[in-house]
């Protein structure tokens, strides 16, 4: 008995290292395990984030766009009216004022900032906000994009911080074409 008892601990001490070693495998694997699933599912998560945020950016982009474009409508509507287009075929006091009256009702209906008229120069003529200490009238901007491209035909539409208002906005621009209807005349601008 006595000569067996050494021989019995060393094989339970090598046991105990053995179950140990095994225990500790079994945690690490788990543990590798765990952190390949922990990571494989944040690299999904993300991935689906990511997919989810370039659609809904998409489909955001998508809905000012069409904003946008449904608001030049507008300007070349305004732009079309045979009172609008007479302010620069005769510019006299009566002329001037119908095409206030119709600024004033697009401005009102539309609840934007201003709507003006601006002839061949660059020079305001009719505006909404005439009666305005920050009044357009008599102001020249012929040096603005959207002046410069629709007095060329293009219509426009330009962001920009305004020169007089010192706002944000969001510029629409329109030709105003003559009674020959070949060359613009003048610009109007929501």
């Amino acid at each position: 008995y006595l000569k067996t008892e050494p021989h019995n601990r060393e094989r339970g001490m090598k046991l105990r290292v053995i179950l140990l070693v095994l225990s500790l495998l079994a945690l690490f694997s788990a543990a590798i395990a765990g952190y390949q699933y922990y990571s494989s599912s944040k690299k999904a998560a993300f991935e689906a984030a990511d997919k989810e945020a370039s659609l809904q950016a998409e489909t955001i982009r998508n809905h000012i766009s069409s904003f946008l474009f449904e608001n030049m409508k507008t300007v070349k509507i305004l732009a079309g009216l045979k009172e609008i287009r007479a302010t620069f075929s005769r510019r006299d006091e009566q002329t001037i004022a119908e095409a206030n009256a119709i600024l004033d009702h697009f401005n009102d209906a539309l609840k934007t900032d201003v709507c003006y008229l601006i002839d061949q120069r660059g020079h305001t003529i009719a505006s909404s906000n005439r009666n305005q200490p920050e009044s357009f009238i008599n102001e020249n901007y012929a040096f603005r994009p959207y002046f410069q491209k629709a007095i060329q035909g293009l219509p426009t539409i330009y962001m920009a911080l305004g020169v007089t208002s010192k706002k944000r906005g969001v510029y629409y621009s329109h030709p105003i074409y003559g009674p020959k209807g070949d060359t613009p005349s003048g610009v109007a601008v929501i």
